[in-house]
Formats: structure tokens, sequence, C-alpha cells
């Protein structure tokens, strides 16, 4: 249908002023789309069309294949001809929202449906519009206002299939998707771009994976990694702190050895890198994770730190009996940098073998030591010991990064690289019917309801599960954060984004033919030294004064929940409310007077927030009955006020292990022993 000439001049004059407050609204929140649509050239725009009702409607090509083989273009209208408004409404009434929080709408086309479906959205909900045209997002833009919905920052458009940026918009909003989420197709543009729109659906599918891995491990081992941070308080005061090694070894190529199938293939070049014995003529900074020592120290090659997160006590295994792979006595370069949560065994091994350590900055470990130490630099925490060395190697300022064993897959039907620690620990099970092979396999097998296809670096394809994937979509954010160039040398593995692939060896001749100069005695974390029982006394002396902060806290909790269940049965006495909220605020003000117990209390009730989040969206969709919204209150906060005295007990159990492990601490530094380890705290 065609636009008379009049019609056309009185709606640019209309599309400017639409235009403005959109884009306005929308450079608030999202700049980099803000500035391609004010790019488009007038000509690219589809071309708009009245509809009978007075809306709009819009015609755009679709491009598929023919019979025989060739594109055949069609078009299609992405709205009705006669009644769009209508139509928009219908669509969003069908949607059922059912308390879903977060909506993604495949298409937005004029964006009739999607701001219907706004006006439904509960509040704090959010959508997520995946529209690829952006010509035609211009065009809608021009065309409905929608500055209202924009200024919220609640409605994201994506344009684009790059898993990395879904990550790093959605990852802050991740805790929505704890609480619904909800596919609404707008059947004609997937009609349209039906590809780009089922692999967008993929990538959030992925995202939600993503989420809630990383929230079933927080739950599952939140108290456990608390526990292990407190018992390694000892550790994190007397060892010398990563500010000591920021960028220390800037513009050198940093090698970075994980413990993938692949490492068979190359591992044995790292003898031309490692350097003399002192140290010195290094040609690469070798930083391998925990898993790697043992294999490394075999095979001849000493690195220079090897890193640790693992929770577990089981990690222990890869420091015991280092003697037997030829390091001999105090370690010699190997350094190793630890994330506070590891296992505490894993500490004391190597601490009680001579090895130096650090312990990086940790915002849990600094309040229970309130202000009785100064604040370190800190690395971003790691996901796995592969992440933490990836951010050790930025913070040494090494440049490029190379990695290797870095499959995140599984390579000729591998979950590990041979000779790995897990394959001793098998070793009495094998025999003529049990042979390594089935023990991988079954390794693999076990993970079969989470196995997925993904591409190899060769584009073929290759398994790998959840947890692996989910690590690979960590990497791919960080790889395209950083500034140092990172060359993928594994020779197999996962297909990664953000990476240059090379074989070792190519990566080697080109980076790492220039030796440095610097040998072990010259770093200043190994000479670093402190008055350890001095440090350990001052410990123990703020984390005394934690508990007697939790105990009242525990207390204050015990004497708020029956003031709480009494106000739910008498919501309709106002005289007896008016007593009872008082008495609440009172005790509340202690609370707030100690912010920093009340923190840790949360950080160990991880179960009792994700609940009050949930509460909270449950008030909310109260709407204007005041009676029910006071209910739903009333019973968010019994509940919230209940899982806090759970989280003041927890934290309370966790100190009184930590001052046991620091006062047994103290007793053997001050007579020249080695620290105790069978005593309170870790994880068993």
């Amino acid at each position: 249908m065609s636009n008379s000439l009049a019609e056309n001049a009185n709606l640019t004059t209309s599309a400017a002023g639409t235009y403005v407050r959109n884009i306005c609204a929308l450079w608030q929140f999202d700049a980099k789309l803000a500035m391609a649509l004010d790019a488009v050239h007038p000509d690219d725009r589809p071309a708009i069309e009245t509809a009978k009702d007075g809306g709009c409607t819009v015609k755009v090509a679709k491009t598929g294949v023919g019979h025989g083989g060739g594109a055949a273009a069609t078009s299609v209208y992405l709205h009705s001809k006669y009644k769009p408004l209508a139509e928009a409404a219908s669509w969003a009434q069908n949607v059922s929202l059912d308390e879903k929080y977060v909506v993604i709408v495949s298409g937005f086309g004029l964006g009739y449906h999607v701001k219907a479906l706004w006006e439904r959205m509960p509040d704090d909900g959010m959508l997520i519009v995946a529209e690829n045209n952006i010509p035609l997002l211009r065009a809608a833009l021009e065309t409905l206002d929608i500055s209202e919905m924009l200024t919220t920052g609640r409605v994201l458009f994506f344009t684009e299939l790059d898993r990395a940026i879904v990550v790093e918009r959605l990852e802050p909003r991740s805790v929505l998707f704890t609480s619904g989420t909800l596919f609404a197709a707008h059947a004609p543009s997937v009609q349209v771009a039906g590809d780009f729109h089922a692999a967008f659906q993929k990538l959030i599918t992925e995202f939600v994976a993503f989420t809630r891995t990383g929230f079933v491990t927080l739950m599952l081992n939140n108290v456990a990694t608390c526990r292990n941070i407190a018992s390694n308080l000892g550790c994190y005061v007397t060892a010398p702190p990563i500010d000591t090694m920021h960028n220390y070894f800037a513009g050198m190529p940093a090698i970075l050895v994980a413990a993938g199938p692949s490492l068979q293939k190359n591992m044995h070049l790292l003898h031309e890198v490692k350097g003399n014995p002192d140290g010195t003529g290094r040609r690469a900074v070798i930083i391998a994770v925990q898993t790697m020592l043992k294999p490394l120290l075999a095979a001849g090659i000493e690195p220079d730190f090897v890193t640790s997160l693992d929770y577990n006590t089981v990690s222990t295994r890869f420091f015991e009996n280092l003697e037997d792979v030829g390091m001999k006595g105090a370690p010699g370069r190997v350094h190793l940098v630890a994330e506070a949560k590891a296992n505490w065994n894993v500490l004391d091994v190597f601490r009680n073998r001579g090895g130096t350590m650090s312990v990086t900055q940790n915002d849990f470990a600094d309040r229970l030591l309130r202000e009785a130490f100064p604040r370190r630099q800190g690395l971003k925490a790691g996901a796995t010991v592969a992440h933490l060395s990836f951010y050790l190697a930025e913070f040494l300022g090494c440049d490029p990064l190379i990695l290797i064993g870095q499959d995140l897959g599984f390579v000729d039907g591998l979950y590990y690289k041979p000779g790995v620690a897990i394959h001793e620990t098998w070793a009495p099970e094998l025999g003529r019917f049990n042979t390594l092979e089935t023990k991988e396999w079954e390794r693999i097998a076990r993970s079969r309801a989470i196995l997925r296809k993904i591409p190899d670096i060769h584009g073929h394809p290759m398994y790998t599960e959840e947890q692996f994937f989910v690590y690979l979509q960590q990497f791919e954010r960080d790889f395209a954060a950083s500034r140092c160039r990172v060359i993928d040398a594994t020779e197999g593995g996962a297909k990664k984004q953000g990476v240059t692939v090379m074989t070792l060896r190519a990566a080697m001749d080109a980076y790492c033919s220039q030796a440095g100069s610097r040998g072990p005695s010259a770093v200043p974390w190994k000479a670093w030294a402190c008055d350890v029982p001095t440090q350990l006394a001052r410990c123990l002396e703020a984390v005394k004064a934690r508990r007697a902060s939790a105990q009242e806290m525990m207390d204050t909790c015990a004497q708020t929940i029956p003031l709480l269940e009494e106000m739910k049965k008498h919501r309709e006495d106002e005289t007896r409310m008016n007593k009872l909220f008082i008495e609440i605020d009172r005790i509340r003000s202690k609370v707030g007077n100690d912010p920093q117990t009340f923190e840790m209390v949360c950080h160990l009730n991880t179960i009792g927030e994700l609940r009050r989040f949930q509460h909270d969206l449950s008030v909310k969709s109260a709407g204007k009955d005041n009676h029910e919204r006071q209910r739903r209150q009333l019973t968010r906060d019994v509940d919230y006020v209940k899982n806090l005295r759970i989280g003041a007990e927890r934290l309370l159990e966790i100190l009184n292990e930590a001052i046991t492990r620091l006062e047994k601490q103290i007793e053997a530094a001050k007579a020249g022993k080695t620290w105790p380890r069978e005593v309170a705290g870790g994880t068993g």
C-alpha cells in the first residue's frame, strides 16, 4: 500500500521527533547500538506502510534456498496490513508470563508487540530483544515511541551472535534468570531470519546453563569455601602479597599449562624455554595448573608458578611427595599462587616443605581481619585454576599469553592428559578388563546427560560437557576484555573466540626467541619476609573480635523472629503493630552498626539471599492490595531472618575452627616447628 506525498511528509516530521526521543533514551544504556542506528543510510531503511486502522506495517525480504539450490527471495509483512495494533495486543495477551521476569523476544519488527508485552510485564522484569536487522530497528524507532521503556534500562537489544557480548551484558543480571525465563517468538520475524533467532536462542540457553552452574556451585560449596578462607588466614597474613609481582615480567611471553589431553603433543618443547638451573635465560614464564605440577617436574620442567584454588582436600595430592618427581628440598623457583579459598591442606603441605607462596586478596578474609592488615592488590577470582593462571599472567605483565593443554573438551576420547595424579589414584583398580582407557571413557560417559557437540580448532565436531562449556564461555569473555595477545597453542580441543591459533612450535619461534636475565634470587616475592608470630597474633585478635560480633548477630536474629511472627498474626491490630515496628527498628539499628559482620553472614546465607530476592519480586507483584502486600512482606522477612540466623551460626563455627588453627600455628612458629596439619578447619 503506497502513501501520498503529503502523508510521507507528515510521517517524516513525526518520525524525527519519535526517533530523537527513542535514541536519547537508548544512548544511556546502549551507546554502541545507538551509534549504529545513527549511521543507517536513509536508502537502507525499509518503507513504512500505513495500515487500515491507522497504524503502520512493514514488509522485509526473506532470503532462503530455492528448490534448485539457488537463492530465492520473498517478502514478509511483519505486522498486519489491516489491524497491526490489535494483532500486537492479541500476541502479547497469548504470552503466558506466569510471573516470568525475563522474556526473550525473537524479532522486534516495528515494536508494537514488544510494547504490548512490556505493559504486561511484572515490575523489575527484563525484556531481551533479538533483532539482527539494524535498518529495520531504525525505521521502528522512527515509527513507535518506546522511550519510556528504554529509560528503564530493562530492555536489551542484541543484534549479533557474539557469546562474549551476551555473557558480558547479562551476567550482572543473572539472578533474574533464576526467577523464570520465557522465549516468545514473533512468528513473522522468525520466518524472515529463522537461523539467526535459532542461534540466539541457543546462546541464551547456554547462558542460562552457565548461570545455573554458577549458582549451584556457589550454594553447594559456599560454606566449605568460607571455611577454607578462614583456615588459611595464617598463610594469608604471613605470605608475600602478590603486589610484589605486578608487571614484574612486563613484555615477556607466558606459557599457561593446563591438563588437557592435547598437552601430550607439545609439552616436551617447554625444555627450550625453561632457562638455566639458576632461573636465568628463561625465554618465557611458565605458569602451570596444580594438576600439572608433578607431570612437569617428572619431565624435568620446573614451572615458575603453579596455581591452586580448589576447595576440596583431594587437591593436596598434587603437592605431596614432590621429591619423588625430581623436586628435592625446598622448591626451586616454583612459587605457589593460591586463592584464599583453596583447601587449607594444600597451603600447609607446600609451606611445610619450605615452598614460597602468595595468597590472593579475598574480600571475605579482609572482612574477617577488620582493618588489622592493609588491603592488598587482587586478582580476578578464577572459575578454574586455568583461569587463575590467565589472570596471573596478565598481572605479571606478560604478553603474549600462550595456552597449551587447554582442550575444554574430550579429545581422542580422553578426559585427562596421560600421567596426571588421578591416574595414580586409579592404579589399584586397573587390570586386564579395566584399563586406563576404560576409566577415561567412564569418566566421560558419566556426563552423558550434559554432553554437547561443539566445533574443535579445525571446525570438526567434538564432545564437551556443560561445565567445560561454561569455562569456555568465561575464557572467551576474558579474551575479549584482555589487552594481551592470546595464542591458542593447544593443538587440539575446543574452538575459542578471541584467540590466534598456532602450534606451540610456531608460537615459540615467533615470541620466545629472546632470553630474559632475571633469576629466582632477584624476585622480590622470594626475598619477602615478616615476623610470623607477631603477624599471627594480630590475626588472632581480629578473628576473636569478629567472633564476638557474630555471636551478637545470632542473638539479634533470635530476638527478631518471634516479633515478626507476632506481626503476621496481628496485622489488623494497628496499635499492636506500631509497638512491634518500634521494637524491631531498635533491634535493626544494632545490625547497622556492624555492616562487615552482616555482609559475611549474608555471604554464608546464599540460599536465604536468593529466596529474599524471589520474595521481593513476589511482593512487587501483589499490586495495589495493601493487605496482601503486607502479608507477603512479613512472610519474606520471617524467612530471611531465620536464614540470617543460620548464616550467623555457620560463621561462628568457622571462626572457632580458625581460632584453633591460629593458636596452634602461633605455638609452632614460636617453637620453630612446622605448622600442624591435623587441627580444626578445612573441608575434611
